[in-house]
């Protein structure tokens, strides 16, 4: 009776794990076949500097509406290429309290928010 018991016993535990490791491993399939990493990396800007009489039209004509609210450019300002776009950072200081600020324009003369 008990050799009865204990192999109807090891029947039903077999056929547990077996049905067990069956599901372990359509699972372990089926979560590395849909695996998608994916990254992203932030671009890092390149300063170069250039006098700022000698940047675009566009861009000198947006410091001269500045000066005009009582800001004036510092000589030397920045050309900026960060991945595909291109702009320049000029330091403006507010003549009248001594205030400092930076603003980036693109070519055109377009104020960059950065």
């Amino acid at each position: 009776m008990k050799k009865g018991l204990l192999i109807a016993l090891s029947v039903i535990m077999m056929t547990g794990a077996s049905v067990f490791a069956q599901d372990v491993v359509k699972t372990a399939k089926d979560s590395t076949s849909t695996t998608v990493t994916t990254s992203t990396t932030k671009v890092e800007p390149v300063k170069t500097d250039i006098k700022t009489a000698e940047l675009p039209k566009p861009v000198t004509d947006l410091i001269t509406s500045f000066k005009a609210q009582g800001w004036e450019a510092a000589e030397k300002s920045s050309s900026v290429k960060q991945g595909t776009e291109n702009f320049y950072e000029v330091t403006f200081k507010k003549t009248s309290s001594g205030e400092t600020k930076s603003i980036y324009i693109d070519a055109e003369g377009k104020i960059v928010k950065q």
